[in-house]
C-alpha cells in the first residue's frame, strides 16, 4: 500500500470520483455481500428509543437506510468531503468532524445505546467508556480482526466479545486493474506473476471475508 493510501487525500479523491465511499475495484461474488449478515444484525437493535454513534460513516449509506429506525443517529468520519455528501444524503441524522483522536467533541459524547463500526475506524473501541450508556452494544464489521486489534483493544476498555462470527464468500476481479486496486486496499502487494498463474475466465479468484463482532461492557465479577 502505498504511503497515501486511506490518508485524508485518498478519501477525498474516492468521494470525488465515486460520489462517496466505496470499493475503488469491480467484482463479482458467487453468493450475496457478506456484510448483508451485518446487515440483518445490526437492524435487531434498533428501535424506536435508541441511540446510535456511527464511527467512520463515510458518505452516509447506514445514516441512509437505517438512521430512521432510532431515536438518533449520530456520525463522525474524518474526511470532509465525505460528511458533506452525508449531510446531504441523510438530512435526518447528525454528522461531526472527526478523527477519533484526543477528546471527544461535545456532540458525539451521547451517551449512545449502539455504537457501529463498519470497516470504520476502530479507534472509537478506546473510548467505548466514555460515550456508551449503561449496557450498551459495540457492533463491527471488517475484514480482519488482527490488523485493527479489535479484541485487544476491547479488553484494554473493559469490554469483552460476546458473539463473533465470520463470513465468506469466493469472489473476483475481473481485470489486473482491479486486482491491483484491491491489493492496495487491502494493504496487499499484487503480483503479475500471480495474477496471471491464477486468474480464470472470470478474473483473479480471492474470498471476501467479514468478520462480525459483538461487545458490551464486562460485568464488574468478570474483570476480577
Amino acid at each position: 500500500m502505498s504511503d497515501e493510501s486511506h490518508s485524508r487525500e485518498w478519501y477525498a479523491r474516492l468521494a470525488q470520483q465515486q460520489d462517496g465511499y466505496r470499493h475503488p475495484w469491480q467484482r463479482t461474488m458467487d453468493a450475496p455481500d457478506p456484510e448483508l449478515t451485518f446487515d440483518a444484525l445490526l437492524m435487531t437493535y434498533l428501535h424506536p428509543d435508541v441511540q446510535v454513534l456511527e464511527a467512520g460513516c463515510g458518505h452516509g449509506p447506514d445514516a441512509v437506510r437505517f438512521g430512521r429506525d432510532c431515536a438518533r443517529w449520530v456520525a463522525y468520519d474524518f474526511q470532509p468531503l465525505l460528511l458533506n455528501q452525508a449531510r446531504q444524503h441523510a438530512p435526518h441524522a447528525e454528522f461531526h468532524l472527526w478523527d477519533g483522536k484526543g477528546d471527544v467533541p461535545p456532540g458525539l459524547r451521547g451517551p449512545f445505546d449502539l455504537i457501529v463500526s463498519r470497516r470504520g475506524p476502530t479507534s472509537v473501541i478506546r473510548h467505548l467508556p466514555s460515550v456508551a450508556a449503561p449496557g450498551a452494544t459495540f457492533l463491527y464489521v471488517g475484514p480482519r480482526l488482527e490488523v485493527p486489534q479489535v479484541p485487544e483493544r476491547l479488553q484494554q476498555v473493559g469490554w469483552e466479545i460476546v458473539g463473533e462470527s465470520r463470513v465468506c464468500v469466493q469472489a473476483y476481479t475481473p481485470s489486473w486493474e482491479d486486482w491491483q486496486l484491491r491489493c492496495q486496499f487491502m494493504g496487499e502487494h499484487a503480483e503479475r506473476e500471480e495474477w496471471e498463474s491464477k486468474v480464470t475466465g472470470r478474473g483473479m479468484p480471492y474470498k471476501e471475508e467479514r468478520y462480525i463482532v459483538i461487545a458490551s461492557p464486562m460485568k464488574p465479577t468478570d474483570r476480577i
